[in-house]
């Protein structure tokens, strides 16, 4: 009430400020691809140093290039990397497909009633049909059907054909939530376009997509592979779509469980749960069944009706009064083949209590961790599933399933059936999938992501998709590091880089450097006895971007280059010598290849800063990246003015405030010049915003910006002094 002028007073108010502070963006945070000894299967993990990578994601492996990226990013300055683990997948759009396996082991209970207990002999994921099923018999009680089912998603043509198309229509479409896929009708495809039957239809759309089919029954159906709830089909657009009128709704598969073909153990632990609750079924490799009941009341037996994917036996399966049985499951926290080379050990309870025991984990025959007094009480603060699952202060190498309530007596367990699914691993593991947030676009959650690399995979598909990534998935926000392939010479990068994947010339958002480098082997009993390895480079510069772009404010505007800012700390030498001739770098430096050279005296070093793409606005890696920052800075920092009446006074206010955050970045070094007439321009002017644009709702800025370019040559001219002698001959001397 204090502001209402209803009595004399004095009021004050306080002014919305005219010029808003703009907050900078981080231009060094760091996203990486690859594989790792163990760590959470497709999902973005922030480490800030190299022991936090360590112990969410392991130590060195023969296949892991990403903990030799980590090392070297961290070592030569780098603060934020986003960790991304990656394995073969059977379908990267579903995560569930990952061929990694958990390795398990089993912790015996001490005497006591034991449940029936029904395990198969086959591996999941299991390839099933719809409606087929595993028939149980419970405790002496009727069948019980357990069915698995599903139906594939699908879309339908909106009228009766024949279709009048024209040469060269399209259809866009997406299936089960994977790439957009393009089907171009052509005239010759068809006894005539024009007239175009339901089976010519088909028969174009099956030429063209993958991953679902074209069927022709009354009507034209498009139908995904995969049958399940994960199922999805999606037309998109195109022009033949005002023809064949299919719905642009998604249209999803129904069913219990993702895909049918793919059935995970997980997903039969849910459906025969629901259906049949006196049983459990435990997670693991292959599917065990037990009942809730023990002692010899308990019966279990799979009726021969069930499938035989799940490797059921047909025999009665019995409980016992007395006897022993798996009381805990234990298996590897992650997947992977490290944790074949775990045990745990149970001792009793540090406390003396006989309702308690003591877990030990170890590794390499090393104590790693201790969980004393654990309890098998679910209500107790000490329960073994709470203390050992707990994400934050539990086990980085196990986590544990109570099968039984008895305590366990004293025992060593090792884990076995790990496995790193590296079988059929291909590039479509590291570039993923965005339905299914696996590969690259599991870092699409990292909204801060500045810097992009995927070490030890430099093929052309690899590199293209994390080009695509940087420019178009991420909006221009983040910039590409590519690694070289592995033994390439001068030709042969060249070759590589302009012909084998048509790199130059594509993208300022990323930068190719040369060659490989050698550092100092960190694990002999990995790589061998030799004193060095040779590694990718991209985390060693991904980490002198980090370091010079925290040496000083505006230190992302200076190129990454040179024998000061382009210093590389830990490389002890190159995989090729050629980098090391003048002539062989003049070769590659033309096709915007940055080479990684040093000289008599000087340290090892990046000595180019050259984007893909030279042609465009900013073609070098300091000017593009400090384009980059200014615009995401931007972008956050203008989010204020959003939704407010778009009036010369707002307008004025958006001018006011990038003028004054481009000031500053020109005082940073940002620029050519220190004169902000020459520096930079704002135009918020009434001739970008006519009524026309602010009528659609649009406040429309430009900004023009004189960006700095590196030194690349220095050139110096010699020539003989004759000053004295023209002196002399001007004085008239002989």
């Amino acid at each position: 009430m204090s502001g209402q002028l209803l009595s004399s007073k004095v009021v004050i108010v306080e002014e919305e400020p005219r010029v808003r502070g703009i907050t900078s963006a981080p231009t060094s945070v760091a996203g990486a691809v690859g594989l790792t000894e163990r760590g959470p299967i497709g999902e973005a993990v922030l480490c800030s140093s190299f022991e936090e990578f360590q112990t969410r994601f392991g130590g060195f492996t023969p296949d892991s290039d990403l903990a030799l990226a980590a090392m070297g990013f961290f070592e030569n300055g780098g603060s934020q990397l986003w960790v991304v683990r990656t394995t073969h997948y059977t379908d990267v759009s579903q995560p569930s497909s990952a061929t990694t396996t958990r390795a398990q082991g089993f912790i015996l209970a001490g005497a006591g009633p034991t449940p029936a207990l029904l395990t198969g002999r086959a591996a999941g994921p299991f390839a099933l049909h719809d409606g087929e099923r595993i028939v149980l018999s419970v405790n002496g009680g009727p069948d019980i059907d357990v069915v698995f089912g599903g139906t594939a998603a699908s879309v339908a043509v909106g009228a009766p054909g024949p279709y009048a198309l024209v040469d060269g229509m399209t259809l866009q479409l997406r299936i089960d939530g994977g790439t957009e896929q393009r089907v171009t009708f052509a005239a010759s495809d068809f006894v005539n376009v024009a007239q175009a039957t339901a089976a010519e239809v088909a028969a174009a759309i099956n030429a063209s997509i993958v991953r679902g089919k074209a069927v022709r029954g009354a009507d034209v159906r498009i139908v995904s592979d995969t049958v399940g709830t994960s199922s999805r089909v999606e037309v998109t657009g195109g022009t033949a779509n005002a023809v064949l009128n299919f719905p642009n709704a998604i249209a999803q598969g129904t069913g219990n469980v993702g895909d049918l073909s793919a059935v995970t153990v997980a997903e039969v632990q849910g459906v025969v749960e629901a259906a049949v609750p006196a049983v459990r079924v435990s997670l693991g490799n292959v599917v065990e069944v037990r009942t809730v009941a023990t002692g010899v009341a308990a019966t279990l037996r799979a009726r021969a009706a069930t499938t035989p994917a799940f490797g059921f036996d047909t025999s009665a399966h019995t409980g016992a009064a007395s006897g022993v049985a798996n009381g805990l499951r234990v298996e590897g926290r992650d997947p992977g083949a490290y944790g074949n080379r775990i045990e745990v050990e149970v001792r009793a309870a540090s406390n003396g209590s006989a309702q308690a025991f003591d877990l030990l984990v170890i590794e390499d025959g090393t104590y790693r961790e201790t969980f004393p007094n654990l309890t098998l009480t679910a209500t107790d603060a000490r329960h073994v599933e709470r203390i050992v699952n707990d994400p934050r202060s539990g086990s980085l190498y196990v986590r544990v399933t109570q099968l039984l309530a008895t305590v366990p007596g004293r025992q060593t367990v090792g884990l076995s059936g790990g496995n790193d699914g590296l079988a059929g691993l291909d590039d479509n593991d590291f570039i993923g999938s965005e339905a299914g947030k696996t590969g690259l676009r599991a870092l699409d959650q990292v909204q801060e992501l500045s810097l992009l690399l995927v070490p030890g995979r430099a093929t052309p598909a690899t590199h293209l998709a994390m080009v695509q990534y940087a420019e178009v998935a991420r909006d221009g926000t983040v910039f590409a590091i590519l690694d070289p392939p592995e033994t390439q010479s001068a030709t042969d990068i060249v070759d590589y880089a302009s012909s084998t994947a048509t790199l130059e010339g594509l993208s300022e958002f990323a930068a190719l450097y040369w060659p490989r480098v050698s550092v100092l082997n960190p694990a002999k009993s990995v790589f061998g006895a030799d004193a060095q390895v040779v590694v990718p480079p991209s985390g060693i510069i991904a980490g002198v971007f980090s370091r010079i772009d925290s040496s000083r404010p505006g230190g992302v505007y200076d190129a990454p280059a040179g024998i000061e800012a382009g210093r590389m700390f830990g490389v002890l030498g190159f995989e090729t010598d050629e980098v090391l001739e003048e002539r062989k770098r003049d070769l590659v430096y033309p096709h915007r290849i940055n080479p990684l050279t040093t000289g008599p005296g000087l340290p090892r070093f990046i000595d180019g800063s050259r984007t893909l793409k030279g042609d465009g606005n900013f073609p070098y890696v300091g000017e593009r990246r400090g384009v980059i920052f200014i615009s995401r800075s931007l972008k956050q920092g203008l989010e204020f003015a959003r939704h407010k009446a778009n009036t010369e006074s707002l307008r004025a206010q958006v001018r006011r405030t990038i003028t004054a955050f481009l000031l500053t970045q020109m005082n940073n070094g940002a620029f050519r010049t220190r004169d902000p007439a020459t520096a930079f321009f704002v135009d918020v002017s009434d001739a970008l915003n006519t009524p026309t644009v602010i009528f659609a709702g649009k406040l429309l800025a430009r900004v023009g910006l004189a960006t700095n370019k590196p030194a690349e040559f220095i050139v110096i001219s010699i020539s003989q002094d004759t000053r004295a002698l023209e002196a002399e001959l001007a004085g008239g001397n002989p």
